[in-house]
């Protein structure tokens, strides 16, 4: 006996196995063998329920802007004092605003800042800070890191910037921004 006969006899004596019912009878007439590959195809179900979004994806910080500034002091500064050229030797003041929605009580965030000449990193700067609010709900922080400049390359250069929320490792998109560093 050759295998396929063996299995489309063993086949008969298994209760249901291999059968197909019926569709409006809801009962199987026989044992089918099939060669094809079976394809799944989605079925709805009354008792289903949506797939929820991880609160790490759906809280997760949300970085508004970034650019380079020719002084920073206070929210506001990112659009009043923004700038795209920069002379060697300056201060580079790079400006940033993201939103974050925030249980009351304090919040640990780290905020970095890349900067790159033809995709080459020039410094990387990190700092970790606190944000504490009295009730919970979305907020919106701008603030701003300065740089040294002085050995840096003239020519086009590319600010990139993200935050990260430290207690459920939740962290933003980065933004880009391009200036020129002139001589």
């Amino acid at each position: 006996m050759d295998r396929r006969t063996f299995l489309v006899a063993a086949g008969a004596g298994l209760a249901g196995c291999g059968s197909t019912p019926e569709p409006d009878t809801g009962t199987s007439t026989g044992t089918v063998v099939s060669t094809e590959t079976a394809t799944e195809t989605e079925t709805k179900t009354p008792t289903s329920t949506p797939a929820r979004t991880p609160p790490e994806q759906r809280y997760r910080p949300q970085l508004l802007d970034v650019g380079m500034v020719s002084t920073w002091g206070e929210s506001g500064d990112l659009e009043a004092n923004r700038i795209e050229r920069l002379r060697r030797g300056r201060p580079a003041v790079v400006a940033f605003r993201y939103r974050l929605r925030v249980p009351s009580g304090t919040i640990n965030l780290k905020e970095g800042v890349d900067v790159l000449a033809d995709g080459d990193l020039i410094v990387r700067r990190n700092r970790e800070m606190d944000r504490t609010v009295d009730t919970a709900g979305v907020y919106t922080w701008e603030d701003a890191m300065t740089f040294g400049t002085d050995d840096w390359p003239t020519g086009r250069l590319t600010v990139s910037m993200a935050v990260g929320e430290l207690q459920l490792h939740r962290t933003s998109e980065s933004h880009t921004a391009t200036f020129e560093l002139v001589a």
